[in-house]
């Protein structure tokens, strides 16, 4: 024979077991989200690029294509572009119909448009004179090497806050 108490699940029982699920799910949702901050302000404490062989080196320098598909790959793999933003934020980019990242590396940083929320180009480029001297791409020069030397990418950070100062 059955129980009562078996046949019927307790109901404030049953209430506590969901509101439980609730919130662990609303945590999960909140850390999802601090993950892709994280991610996107400190890009590179996961991911070092890896350097290219002198090879390659000379190859990039020779093959401005192949240089393009390299800075394209690593710019789309840093976290600090954000196409969807970068469609929001121009739209004249959007009612062109091309690709945000391509038009980004080819005249977007030029123009000073920002790849994403994290990165300020205008700001890096000011207060880095010697990248835009060299005409660089602000944030493939910080992904190959600002990172390193500990450059800020936008207002309000400080240099050298990302501690990658070897």
């Amino acid at each position: 024979m059955v129980s009562e108490r078996h046949a019927q699940p307790d109901s404030t029982a049953f209430a506590d077991v969901q509101t439980r699920i609730e919130t662990l799910y609303l945590r999960r949702l909140s850390l999802e989200q601090e993950v892709r901050q994280l991610r996107a302000t400190h890009p590179v404490i996961c991911q070092v690029p890896p350097a290219p062989s002198i090879l390659m080196r000379l190859l990039m320098r020779l093959v401005p294509r192949l240089r393009r598909r390299r800075e394209r790959a690593l710019v789309a793999g840093s976290g600090l572009f954000d196409a969807a933003w970068y469609l929001d934020s121009y739209p004249d980019v959007a009612q062109a119909g091309v690709d945000p990242l391509r038009h980004f590396l080819a005249s977007g940083a030029a123009e000073r448009r920002d790849p994403g929320p994290y990165f300020d180009t205008a700001h890096y480029l000011a207060r880095y004179p010697d990248i835009a001297a060299g005409g660089m791409n602000p944030l493939v020069h910080y992904l190959r090497a600002g990172w390193r030397e500990g450059r800020a990418i936008r207002p309000g950070m400080a240099e050298g806050c990302l501690g990658a100062r070897a």
